[in-house]
């Protein structure tokens, strides 16, 4: 409940606004200091911290938030970016969300869309068509796709189908497409065919036909009617035609039941099962573009759009091919698949898939629902998803501003972070007469005795209505009860003093009556003792031996008048030099005891291992001092073999693990027993994985033309990888240096960060360049780290295996690792101490080498090659002849390798002594010529 006054926390005075601190109040519940006052919530545009108990500010521009650094809405015409507030306009495609400030998405396609539904576009991007507030990649059958305006519009009358406003490319019934479009009448030389809804032209010979045959003729050029259907020059018998070069009738050829001539193979009918084409000759098949029609005997053509038909002119079995594409669907080529299909890549219209109603470009990117369904985000759904709703229409609407369920626009039944809801709407703050329940997300009714108030109780009230109008602890009455004043200022009514029987204000210690025990000073009206008497509880004795004045509030009993001058505290309050407090500082822990009736509440210290505590023992630790490190519930020096530190607390290494620096398998430090260190890495195995041998209690590298192997020599291995061939324990590749056998069976280049690899892909690397080292596992190539180093993407670099070994971790860990590492070795080891001396021996003269060399800019690397008995499988004939000259001098590597005239070799490194120079000398013996 709220005092009105600062009775739990620190104030300048009683009044209403004077509050300097907050805290926890008497029922539990955090208060947060707001100009003056202490509120269960924090206003608009602030957050409230709990560590000091105030209302701080929101970042620029951000209207909610949680704590100073990440906004959750931003004020009016600015944007939230990655949790920052910015002043920007949206990018194409998106639109401001007016409930959080944000921009999202709009539906797929759209340029432009509606802020209170992002799924009803206004206008799409390219390559998109509006078509019913939707972008579509597709326009629907009998509309076409208009590029000037960026829509899909309908076709003009009396088109069926369309590709523009002028290009018809069906009719509807009763018209034929003809080159003005579609008509009723056919124009001259032609006819109209019924099945194609085409004006077909008459053959040459006839001046007009009617179809459905081009030689169905109705006159002839000369002004003469046809004879069967036909204009011949000359009347012959029939199987004979008119030869105009003699001038006599001749026999047709025997293909044609009769002819035509002037040749004859011109057929004009044909004997059953041939049919006539357009040439005039009697076919079995008839060309693409026509079919066979049985009843006419005549290879009749097929639809304008169609490339092949069958039985009818107008039954499709594929489209024609040309400037704009057509799809197939049920014996006929449009323009645009009808609504409930969608235009695939093999040229057809395929049904969209379950539970699509209508869908655009895929089966799956759906525009409608079938029944029970519901369209959002391009799919269908049973259930829409959260700050949507079902509607009428079957797609999922967005709720109003600010709601995340909702039942319809109007009613919504659950509010977004910090909004509250209040009849079926979502608001930013309560109405006078309700409080913020940020909990149920709710604005709250008032008791019917406050204007405002904190909470729905009697005393929750924060200002009173008119008809109670004296508030005293949160409650509001119509007088102040006995032993308060009003406080006109405050608005409120405030305590007497505590030597006061009753006071009339306009201080609480204008006493109206004393206390027994106490005599009232009529100069000051104030109350003191007399005699023997003593000051009541709560209060001291002033310096001028009679006035009683109060202790600060939260004293039980004090000495004198300062926050600092408490002798006893009473719970939920502890004394902590001088001072109650609500919580005991870091170091101490809550104790309380009882006397004269009271619970007495003290700070007593941890012990000196713990930071905080729940007692004085160094087991009741909750956090640890500096210098220690929590394990389960004690506070150690440093993490016990087997764990490792996490932050302020030691965690398990892995099973896997005897020593390590942290989780997981791969930061092994040491192994068990029973498990083999995995050299390069810090993992412990079972057994050996590919490319490695077992030697003792390690897997170390084979060579890396092996495989598998049974030591490190190029001599030792037992299987090759891609693009080698094994022969007497060697692995000979079939590709010259940097190259590597792929699948296409070809020599492809390296990638650039492998000096050599195996395939059969190029990044997978064998040997690495300089400065550089090999993953043993992943067989990639990372950087050396140059020390001290925070890279996460390099690595420590084995000068003596050109692999990685491990990240450099801080140095308080490499410190803590010596120390468990020290301990390993003496309890697994008799002859321990003696070799970790000559351990650690070994390191440093290793060391005090590289330093010593790398001081004179570079190791002292010498290359040396030795021809390997046999050749490659493949001799490489387009090579030139000769060895490769290297491409990175110093690099550590010991590599086998083919020349371009196909010997193998291998090449590999030592280091010289360090005072030698760093020149090769030749060795006829050893050395290659490089010429």
């Amino acid at each position: 409940m709220y005092r009105g006054h600062c009775e739990y926390v620190k104030c300048v005075g009683h009044e209403l606004f004077e509050c300097t601190t907050c805290g926890v109040d008497e029922d539990g519940s955090e208060r947060f200091l707001h100009q003056g006052r202490c509120r269960l919530h924090c206003p608009r545009g602030f957050y409230p911290n709990r560590g000091l108990y105030a209302c701080q500010p929101c970042m620029p521009n951000c209207e909610l938030c949680a704590d100073a650094h990440i906004c959750a809405k931003c004020g009016e015409k600015y944007k939230l970016l990655r949790g920052l507030c910015q002043r920007a306009d949206c990018e194409e495609g998106q639109v401001e969300d007016p409930e959080r400030g944000e921009c999202i998405d709009c539906e797929m396609g759209c340029k432009t869309c509606s802020p209170d539904d992002p799924e009803l576009c206004s206008s799409c991007v390219a390559g998109y068509f509006l078509y019913k507030h939707q972008c579509r990649r597709h326009c629907p059958q009998k509309t076409f796709e208009d590029g000037d305006s960026g829509a899909c519009l309908g076709c003009p009358e009396p088109c069926g189908d369309c590709r523009s406003k002028t290009l018809c490319l069906s009719c509807q019934a009763g018209h034929f497409l003809s080159l003005d479009g579609c008509v009723k009448q056919c124009p001259d030389s032609t006819f109209g065919d019924p099945s194609s809804r085409h004006c077909q032209s008459c053959h040459s010979s006839c001046q007009a036909c009617h179809g459905p045959r081009v030689r169905d003729c109705d006159v002839c050029p000369n002004g003469n009617l046809p004879l069967y259907g036909q204009c011949p020059a000359v009347s012959c018998l029939q199987g004979q035609y008119y030869d105009g070069m003699d001038s006599e009738c001749h026999l047709c050829d025997v293909s044609c039941k009769m002819c035509f001539g002037p040749q004859a193979l011109d057929c004009s009918t044909c004997f059953t099962g041939y049919y006539l084409d357009q040439e005039g000759s009697c076919v079995e098949h008839c060309p693409p573009g026509y079919f066979a029609n049985s009843a006419s005997g005549l290879c009749e053509e097929c639809s304008l759009n169609c490339q092949t038909c069958e039985e009818a002119s107008d039954r499709c079995l594929s489209c024609k091919k040309g400037n704009y594409r057509l799809f197939l669907h049920q014996g006929a080529c449009w323009s645009n698949c009808p609504e409930g299909l969608f235009e695939s890549t093999e040229g057809t219209c395929e049904a969209c898939h379950s539970p699509c109603l209508t869908c655009d470009g895929t089966g799956s990117q759906c525009l409608s629902c079938t029944q029970g369904h519901y369209l959002e985000d391009g799919h269908c759904t049973l259930n829409c998803s959260a700050r949507s709703y079902p509607a009428e229409d079957g797609t999922c609407r967005r709720c109003a501003a600010h709601c995340d369920v909702c039942a319809d626009p109007h009613s919504c039944y659950r509010c977004s972070f910090l909004y509250l809801l209040l009849d079926g709407v979502c608001k930013a703050s309560c109405p006078e007469g309700y409080f913020e329940d940020l909990d149920q997300g709710r604005c709250i009714p008032c008791h019917p005795t406050c204007a405002t108030c904190s909470g729905p109780l009697l005393d929750d009230c924060e200002s009173c209505s008119a008809l109670y109008p004296k508030l005293y602890e949160g409650t509001c009455s119509e007088g102040c009860p006995s032993g308060t004043y009003y406080d006109i200022a405050a608005e409120e009514c405030q305590e007497c003093d505590q030597t006061c029987a009753g006071c009339s204000g306009p201080d609480p210690t204008q006493c109206s009556k004393c206390k027994k025990g106490l005599a009232l000073d009529p100069n000051t009206m104030m109350c003191g003792v007399t005699g023997d008497s003593r000051c009541p509880p709560r209060t001291f004795l002033h310096q001028n031996q009679f006035t009683c004045q109060s202790c600060p509030h939260q004293c039980e009993s004090c000495d004198g008048p300062g926050a600092s001058a408490c002798l006893t505290c009473a719970t939920p309050r502890y004394l902590d030099n001088g001072s109650c407090v609500s919580e005991c500082p870091a170091g101490s822990f809550k104790t309380s005891e009882q006397a004269d009736g009271v619970e007495l509440g003290i700070c007593s210290p941890c012990d000196r291992v713990c930071g905080t505590c729940n007692g004085a023992s160094p087991k009741d630790c909750l956090t640890c001092s500096s210098g220690h490190i929590r394990l389960l519930h004690l506070c150690l020096s440093h993490c016990p073999t087997g764990y490792y530190a996490e932050g302020t607390h030691c965690e398990k290494c892995d099973r896997s693990c005897e020593l390590c620096s942290g989780p997981g398998p791969d930061l092994c430090l040491a192994c068990p027993l029973h498990l083999l260190e995995l050299q390069g890495t810090r993992l412990c195995v079972e057994h050996c994985p590919q490319r490695f041998f077992q030697q003792g209690p390690t897997c170390r590298p084979c060579h890396t033309s092996c495989k598998t192997c049974t030591d490190g020599t190029p001599q030792g291995c037992l299987t090759c990888d891609w693009g080698s061939t094994l022969q007497d324990g060697i692995c000979y590749p079939r590709c010259e240096e940097s190259h590597y056998f792929s699948e296409d069976e070809q020599c492809e280049p390296c990638e650039d960060s492998c000096r050599h690899c195996f395939g059969p892909r190029s990044d997978q690397c064998l040997t690495c360049h300089s400065n550089s080292a090999l993953h043993a596992l992943e067989n990639r190539c990372a950087s050396c780290c140059q020390l001290p180093s925070n890279d996460t993407d390099c690595c420590l670099c084995s000068t003596s295996t050109a692999l990685c070994m491990e990240p450099p971790g801080p140095v308080t860990e490499r410190g803590q690792v010596a120390v468990n590492l020290r301990s390993h070795m003496l309890q697994h080891s008799p002859a321990a101490l003696p070799a970790a001396l000559i351990v650690i021996l070994g390191v440093t003269l290793a060391a005090y080498a590289l330093v010593q060399a790398r001081s004179r800019k570079r190791l002292c690397w010498q290359e040396r090659y030795q021809r390997l008995g046999g050749s490659t499988s493949e001799r490489l004939d387009h090579m030139p002849h000769g060895v490769p000259e290297p491409v990175d001098s110093g690099d550590e590597a010991d590599v086998v390798y083919s020349s371009r005239d196909g010997t193998v070799y291998r090449r590999y490194n030592f280091l010289q002594d360090q005072d030698s120079d760093c020149e090769p000398e030749p060795d006829e013996s050893t050395y290659l010529s490089k010429s």
